[in-house]
């Protein structure tokens, strides 16, 4: 009878995901994660925690639990890109951290990223200006006009 216990005891545990156990399954796949561009320019930041499902190592479900419709889908589509070794299937959390810091650039920058996958990932970003259609190239103005016919509906002066 005692074997018996032991046995049912075994596979109980076996079935219960691992992070409730403090202990996560290795990674063996993740591509790198982005920071979304409009909500880097909109500076949006703050945490997204998620729940994802493993079958056999792989994603096959990813929902977040709250936060910004950019950063939510973000998380997840980069949660789903995960892989595992094939003997792992639970149920586990993830939480992502989405951070801009610094001053604001005319041109994207990498980010930077700490990963301790699968239980965190920080991305820090910094800040990129909205573009301008009707500026200068290179102009370092936001809103600063071209110079020339469109400008304002001027014509150019002629030559």
């Amino acid at each position: 009878m005692k074997a018996l216990l032991m046995f049912f005891g075994a596979i109980l545990l076996a079935g219960c995901p691992l992070a409730a156990q403090g202990e996560y399954p290795l990674v063996v796949r993740a591509d790198v994660p982005q920071y979304p561009p409009l909500a880097r320019m909109a500076k949006i930041t703050g945490k997204i925690e998620a729940e994802f499902t493993v079958k056999n190592g792989e994603v096959v479900n990813a929902e977040a639990k709250s936060g910004h419709p950019l950063l939510v889908k973000a998380t997840t589509d980069n949660i789903k890109t995960w892989r595992f070794s094939s003997k792992v299937s639970g149920m586990f959390a993830t939480t992502f951290d989405y951070q801009v810091e610094g001053s604001e650039t005319a041109t994207m920058q990498n980010p930077k990223i700490e990963m301790r996958l699968p239980a965190f990932v920080r991305i820090t970003a910094t800040p990129t200006r909205p573009p301008c259609n009707d500026c200068e190239p290179g102009a370092d103005v936001i809103g600063k006009p071209i110079k020339g016919e469109h400008a304002a509906g001027n014509t150019p002066a002629p030559g």
